[in-house]
């Protein structure tokens, strides 16, 4: 795990207030839920064999007492607050979208912690391939957005309910043919996990792949018409993707359409394929979880992995935020003075920050350039007097006395002003 310095944290405010603002446009409103939850939502809803349930979860005591977790992933917690706040009876689809802390127990590698950030979408109620098609179209565009280009899109179907045990037969029946040759891992997924032989990175195992059954072929007819929909809707939209039929993805709810986009810059692809967002159809997720047949798709994307990429690929990021304005004093008892004359500038936009100390004003004035200033707002001095300040320009070096009620405009000609943020906000040209 790791902390996030500020010129880090700057980048995931502003990733995560664009993936909440494109979230809401599309109809996701946000939904927290709590970093822990019973243990039992991920065991029900990744299964046992999974890797986050079997070596990567986070347990949790309470008082001695055990059967809790860190949660590790974010749709069987929207799943299960579906359920419990009866969202099963809202119109359909239902729509969620988050940003927050996942925790896994993983091997820290390149681009993966302990601790990491993910947002997510999930829409419940949905079986259309249109809803699949939406959910990473709008993935493809939120890249695009925050100008990050360097990777690739991977889709596959790998059946529903139906289908899938006569592909796990089909599959189970080729590989235990040639057991011998897999790897260890992939021989204990052939008791418990089939399909999770073929996302195997493994040399060993990516020769016996090469000549296992094809998916699509053993697929039911629906699920070769929901995907073609799913791949049709890509080609209209333009959204560039490769169709890999051994794609599949490493929780035990997913059904038909999965989809992952992959980093391709060679800095990571020497680390294997890293996801930056990853997703499918659920559709029998919420009836594992105890409740009525439910159809759903969602995705979720790294955030953590995305600001590694975007690093890698030298994309315009968010600066550290910076108070361009200090106000400073001559005076060393006006404690109260100098926030009266700060709050106006801030509540006009602009960043600024006190000096607090009572060292002499040019000390005063090189501490601000230290931390980023670019205008100082004097009071305290013999021209500042009969409500009147001094704005100092640091960066040309030049001044202005002004009086108090024109300071706003002063400093506007000298620092940026940013937008305040409303606590009920109202639609342009609507009513609050």
């Amino acid at each position: 795990m790791r902390d996030l310095l500020p010129d880090e944290a700057a980048v995931f405010d502003r990733l995560e207030l664009v993936v909440r603002a494109r979230a809401e446009r599309h109809g996701y409103p946000r939904l927290s839920t709590p970093i822990v939850e019973d243990r039992e939502v991920f065991l029900r809803s990744a299964g046992e064999s999974s890797d986050i349930v079997s070596f990567e979860m986070y347990d949790v005591s309470l008082q001695g007492k055990s059967g809790l977790a860190l949660r590790p992933e974010g749709t069987a917690a929207v799943a299960r607050a579906f359920l419990e706040h009866g969202f099963q009876r809202a119109p359909r689809p239902v729509r969620f979208s988050y940003v927050e802390p996942m925790f896994r127990g993983q091997r820290p590698q390149l681009l993966r912690y302990r601790q990491f950030w993910q947002w997510g979408l999930e829409c419940f109620g949905a079986e259309e391939p249109s809803a699949d098609v939406e959910i990473v179209e709008f993935t493809s565009s939120l890249f695009a957005e925050v100008g990050f280009t360097d990777f690739d899109l991977e889709v596959n179907t790998i059946g529903d309910a139906a289908c899938q045990p006569k592909v796990r037969d089909a599959l189970t029946a080729y590989f235990g043919a040639h057991r011998e040759a897999l790897s260890e891992t992939s021989q204990r997924r052939l008791a418990t996990d089939v399909l999770r032989i073929l996302d195997s990175k493994d040399e060993m195992d990516r020769k016996v792949i090469a000549g296992a059954p094809d998916l699509h072929e053993l697929l039911c007819a629906e699920d070769r018409t929901h995907f073609e929909a799913v791949v049709g809707g890509l080609d209209r939209l333009g959204v560039r993707h490769r169709v890999v039929p051994t794609l599949v993805r490493g929780l035990g709810y997913y059904k038909r359409t999965v989809f992952e986009f992959h980093l391709t810059d060679p800095e990571f692809t020497k680390a294997g394929d890293i996801a930056v967002a990853a997703g499918g159809r659920y559709d029998t997720l919420v009836e594992m979880m105890g409740g009525q047949a439910m159809p759903g798709v969602g995705i979720a994307g790294g955030v953590d992995v995305l600001y590694g990429a975007l690093k890698q690929q030298k994309a315009a990021l968010p600066a550290e935020p910076v108070a361009e304005v200090w106000v400073l004093s001559a005076q060393a008892d006006d404690v109260a003075d100098r926030i009266q004359l700060a709050n106006p500038l801030r509540d006009a936009g602009f960043r600024v920050a006190l000096e607090y100390s009572t060292r002499p004003l040019e000390r005063q004035i090189e501490n601000a350039v230290k931390h980023g200033a670019r205008v100082a707002v004097i009071r305290g001095t013999e021209e500042a007097r009969g409500g009147h300040v001094v704005v100092r320009d640091l960066v040309k070096k030049e001044q202005r006395v002004t009086r108090l009620a024109a300071v706003v405009t002063e400093v506007g000609r000298h620092a940026p002003r940013y937008a305040k943020p409303s606590f009920v906000e109202a639609a342009e040209g609507g009513e609050t």
